[in-house]
């Protein structure tokens, strides 16, 4: 059944039939957002057909992504002018918060496709493998930051699923880790060389000039806070996992300069 300007509802009955809760309502009075000018005899206010307008008017900015303090005010104006100039600002604000759901769409895809894959998430993995998507723009202005244009160059360059390929390799090689550690196994067997080598490989398989992204890397790590690449890049391995894998690195060079 449709409103006419005749007809007044109660609080509970407007609200029932505009499927708002009365809270609602009376939070919208508060604000003086929808401030019913009708009372029956009791004193109670009622809502009518002015009230519904408004109503609509209200839901329609919201759906828009206007705060209520903004619906107040483009509200308060007769004519759309604030409502129009308003509408660029709101427009890149929308844009931005699609962006940033589609990215979270993106993580949760991208976790679920290791889980159903029987891959190794933990807590810290998981971490790191979010923080990497949702902040994507600042770890990429860091790099140019502090990195060559080579080498910045080369990780933009990396496509989407070349980079969850990584991620996959990087996985098994953390099972192996475990497995190590787990097991025993000392950093110095060449099974630990193994998967620090394997690691290696993973980690520089699509750069062209692997010597010059470890000078550069080397040179970061003299020259920058190793809390501010905390702070970048939440790390992928546990305590305990860096400092085993600290040790292969040890283990091999040692055996390295033995050799020569």
């Amino acid at each position: 059944m449709m409103m006419n300007e005749e007809q007044a509802f109660t609080i509970s009955e407007f609200g029932r039939r505009a499927r708002i809760t009365v809270r609602t309502l009376r939070f919208y009075e508060e604000l003086g957002l929808l401030v019913p000018t009708q009372q029956n005899r009791s004193g109670h206010r009622l809502y009518g057909m002015g009230e519904l307008t408004r109503l609509q008017q209200i839901q329609s900015l919201k759906f828009l992504g206007y705060s209520l303090q903004d619906i107040k005010n483009i509200l308060s104006d007769e004519t759309i002018s604030t409502l129009e100039k308003s509408l660029p600002l709101q427009h890149k604000l929308l844009v931005e918060k699609r962006d940033e759901l589609n990215r979270a769409i993106e993580a949760v895809e991208r976790v679920q496709s290791f889980i159903k894959a029987d891959k190794p998430i933990t807590p810290t993995v998981l971490t790191s493998l979010l923080y990497q998507i949702e902040h994507e723009d600042d770890q990429n202005e860091w790099i140019k930051e502090n990195f060559s244009d080579d080498v910045a160059d080369w990780y933009f360059s990396l496509s989407k699923e070349q980079r969850k390929q990584m991620d996959v390799e990087m996985l098994d090689i953390l099972a192996s880790i475990k497995r190590l550690i787990k097991d025993g196994i000392p950093p110095q067997s060449q099974e630990a060389f193994d998967v620090l080598i394997k690691l290696t490989d993973v980690a520089t398989k699509h750069v062209e000039d692997k010597e010059e992204l470890a000078l550069q890397l080397e040179q970061m790590e003299e020259l920058t806070d190793s809390d501010m690449i905390d702070f970048q890049f939440p790390s992928f391995w546990t305590k305990e996992e860096e400092a085993y894998l600290m040790e292969i690195g040890k283990a091999m060079e040692a055996m390295y300069r033995e050799g020569n």
